[in-house]
């Protein structure tokens, strides 16, 4: 039986956990459940029900809102909350997934496909992924090559015998009209096999354009597995599992409940409030740290003492013991980002050109839209001290805290997304 196309069978942690990362094909990628996800999207109403007592009655919460403080730097980096996502486990699983493409004697299909989510770190992922077995990386053209249709870039490839890997696909086309050239050469010379064996990786929602453009069936294309409940209660509860921190503890800051986080997710069913930030993020695990690392608080004392213990030096067991039974707070209330109160389609336009391209040059999006410089330009401050748009490399990006609120603003407009 030709297996070419067969990923290798699920790995298991024990007979009822699954491995934490898991790259399997678009088809198979499952929305955490409540999958309709919309009363989810709908500004947290759900998970606002969440936070209330059992008892419907109206109670005063634990601790109150006003008086509970995110949780400082220092503080984050203390109780190991602030580490960024390691994607070396993701390029891990990446290669058990690979592991029959990469065979020596299985001729296989010349390229194959890798979609990411933003912010779930796709070109950190292949980046690694290309170091550990010497492949070639190929960085995107520039724009002026994007625009020229320069041929130099696609004959600039390497050898036809070594392994190379394109992270960044959506940076390789415009959405204009000199801008689709070259990225369909590309696609055209990768699907026959005149550029060698390699793995190009694309952000989801520049996937679901090109598909338009240029409509190539890749029923192979491997994505990451959502980080259900289960899988996103054991990554926090890794995340903070460290010598000396065995007694912190996570807690409703309106019931007061323990948030619990189960390194053993075959053990207990995840608490709500991870239940319902799985599916928020409706399982991206860029999105869903982001959100979590925004919804920690510290009430006010603890902050001080642990200023004043940093500042004396204090080491007596005593204050170690205190520290390590510590307590943050989940607050009730999601720092998420807001759109304008005017939500115009010029405005819309310029988030989906964003989200399209994995961000872009402020410059460039005169080029792209049909709209004058200085409205975008005034519109993309707006966004940006709305916390909406962030800038990282030089482009401007949908930030992760916005990341379901622009989503849920496109689909309710009929703007093409992505398919996660």
């Amino acid at each position: 039986m030709n297996r070419e196309h067969d990923l290798p069978p699920q790995k298991q942690d024990s007979a009822s956990q699954p491995t934490l990362w898991e790259f399997v094909r678009l088809a198979e990628y499952h929305v955490p459940s409540p999958a309709g996800a919309s009363a989810a999207l709908e500004k947290w109403a759900s998970l606002k029900q969440l936070f209330r007592s059992d008892d419907r009655d109206e109670q005063a919460p634990v601790k109150s809102e006003d008086e509970l403080r995110m949780l400082s730097q220092s503080r984050l980096q203390d109780l190991h909350l602030a580490r960024p996502i390691d994607w070396r486990s993701a390029a891990t699983a990446l290669d058990t997934a690979l592991a029959d493409w990469l065979r020596p004697d299985n001729p296989g299909t010349p390229v194959r496909f890798v979609i990411g989510q933003p912010h779930c770190g796709h070109p950190e992922i292949l980046a690694q992924w290309a170091a550990d077995h010497g492949a070639s990386a190929i960085e995107a053209p520039s724009v002026e090559q994007i625009l020229g249709g320069d041929e130099h870039w696609l004959q600039a490839w390497p050898a036809s015998d070594n392994l190379w890997v394109l992270a960044k696909l959506e940076h390789c086309y415009l959405r204009h009209a000199d801008g689709l050239g070259l990225v369909r050469r590309l696609l055209e010379r990768a699907a026959n096999g005149a550029l060698g064996r390699g793995v190009i990786a694309c952000d989801s929602w520049a996937w679901a354009y090109l598909q338009e453009v240029w409509p190539l069936a890749q029923p192979d294309a491997l994505t990451l597995q959502a980080f259900d409940a289960r899988r996103l209660s054991r990554y926090l509860a890794e995340l903070v599992s460290c010598p000396g921190q065995g007694g912190l503890r996570f807690c409703n800051a309106r019931t007061g409940k323990e948030v619990r986080l189960q390194l053993d997710a075959s053990k207990a069913e995840a608490s709500p409030e991870i239940t319902h930030l799985a599916a928020y993020s409706r399982g991206n695990i860029g999105s869903a740290w982001t959100t979590w690392r925004g919804s920690l608080r510290a009430a006010p004392d603890q902050e001080q003492d642990q200023e004043a213990t940093a500042k004396a030096g204090e080491t007596r067991p005593g204050a170690k013991a205190a520290a390590d039974a510590d307590i943050v707070w989940v607050s009730a209330i999601r720092q998420e980002a807001a759109l304008p109160t005017e939500k115009g389609e010029a405005m819309a336009f310029i988030l989906h050109a964003l989200l399209l391209h994995n961000g872009l040059p402020a410059a460039l999006l005169p080029e792209l839209l049909p709209q004058p410089a200085h409205r975008i330009a005034s519109t993309l401050l707006q966004l940006q001290a709305l916390g909406v748009v962030a800038l990282a490399d030089g482009r401007c990006q949908v930030s992760a805290p916005a990341d379901a609120v622009v989503r849920e603003f496109l689909r309710r407009r009929g703007f093409l997304k992505d398919a996660f």
